[in-house]
């Protein structure tokens, strides 16, 4: 038997758990807190130089925290830096290869994060299984998925996929069926709205939501181009943001919200206080309190 099956259940009650329990729907005492915070990646702040000079103008602009490109090296700096603005690392950004080991270097940051709502997000590459999603790949990224689960234990940080064009792990669908069968509350899965763009789906966005929506941990959004490969800030492109987020709210996600920046043009400070504003605005029309 893999051990993924007979090991116990996690259970709830740590603040890895309460994050798993925010992106599933709240109960009562859980909806008091702000729905949907707001984080950014730390692609958008490439002009910035420093943690602390980073972390301070995502305080200074209202974002919660930060989805962090993991560098083992520099976790401690980073997380001092979060700590010393009140900010959140809500994401490490690894992409492993599902034949591969887990990083040696993982077990040790996963130390420095324990006790964060953080999550460990894992764009899931393959050398065997060349076409995306295939799920003849599942036993080895299932096994890879495990080892970094039980690295991660009760306590945090949490296990998400991210769906990544091109990539074994292309889909949401991905995400959600791996997690299933791993089947612990400490495995999830991300939804990247530009990657869903850029990848061909065969139903809704309203139907993928409610099908996943046990196991998701992370929206991301950005503005684009719809019938093209850019990913803008939030007051530029033709993505349809509130038509998206309603059918996000009309599911009943209440979880974090994420700002993907790759590639976006221009100083860090101007872009980003703009996608601010317009996600404000956006939260706003549809009644999202303290977003």
């Amino acid at each position: 038997m893999h051990p993924h099956l007979s090991r116990r259940r996690f259970v709830l009650g740590s603040a890895a758990a309460v994050a798993g329990l925010a992106a599933r729907g709240a109960t009562p005492a859980e909806r008091k807190k702000p729905m949907w915070p707001f984080y950014a990646f730390d692609n958008g702040l490439r002009t910035i130089k420093g943690y602390e000079d980073q972390a301070k103008l995502l305080k200074d602009l209202g974002y919660v925290g930060l989805e962090y490109h993991l560098n083992h090296q520099r976790l401690p700096e980073m997380l001092e830096a979060l700590d010393t603005h009140g900010l959140e690392l809500n994401a490490v950004y690894t992409v492993p290869w599902a034949e591969q080991p887990v990083d040696p270097k993982l077990g040790d940051s996963i130390k420095l994060m324990k006790g964060r709502a953080t999550r460990i997000e894992m764009g899931i590459r393959s050398k065997t299984f060349k076409k995306p999603s295939d799920p003849a790949g599942d036993p080895q990224a299932i096994e890879l998925m495990t080892r970094v689960s039980d690295l991660c234990g009760d306590t945090g940080p949490v296990v998400s996929v991210y769906p990544h064009a091109w990539f074994w792990t292309e889909k949401v669908d991905d995400g959600a069926r791996l997690a299933k069968k791993i089947g612990r509350k400490n495995v999830g899965t991300n939804f990247n709205l530009v990657h869903w763009t850029w990848v061909k789906q065969s139903r809704s966005v309203e139907a993928t939501l409610r099908d996943v929506l046990p196991h998701l941990f992370s929206v991301t959004i950005n503005n684009g181009t719809t019938k093209g490969r850019k990913i803008y800030a939030l007051d530029q492109g033709d993505y349809d943001l509130l038509g998206f987020l309603g059918t996000v709210k009309k599911v009943g996600y209440t979880g974090p919200v994420g700002l993907q920046c790759y590639s976006v043009p221009g100083a860090s400070e101007a872009h980003l206080k703009r996608s601010m504003a317009v996600w404000q605005a956006l939260t706003k029309k549809l009644g999202v309190a303290g977003a």
